[in-house]
């Protein structure tokens, strides 16, 4: 989405909330020179997920399996990410 500081994907998350379309978004600061492409990708992410600044839920977060081959039969099997065992 590019470096689109974090006031104003508010602002446009504002005047969203205030049933501002997007061209009128960008009409209504002309000097900040944004651009149609950008004001559009931040206005779905409002829609999608309620919030111009938040991350999806189950972002970022650690994954607590992986898939991968299974050295005797070559099935795919679920390892779960366990720290090193002491035999």
């Amino acid at each position: 989405m590019g470096k689109l500081p974090y006031k104003e994907k508010l602002r446009m998350q504002t005047l969203l909330e205030q049933e501002f379309g997007t061209k009128a978004i960008i009409s209504s600061y002309h000097d900040k020179r944004w651009k149609l492409n950008i004001v559009k990708k931040v206005c779905r992410r409002v829609d999608r997920t309620g919030s111009a600044v938040l991350c999806k839920p189950g972002s970022g977060t650690r994954r607590l399996a992986t898939v991968s081959a299974c050295a005797v039969c070559r099935c795919k099997t679920i390892f779960p990410l366990v720290g090193p065992t002491k035999l």
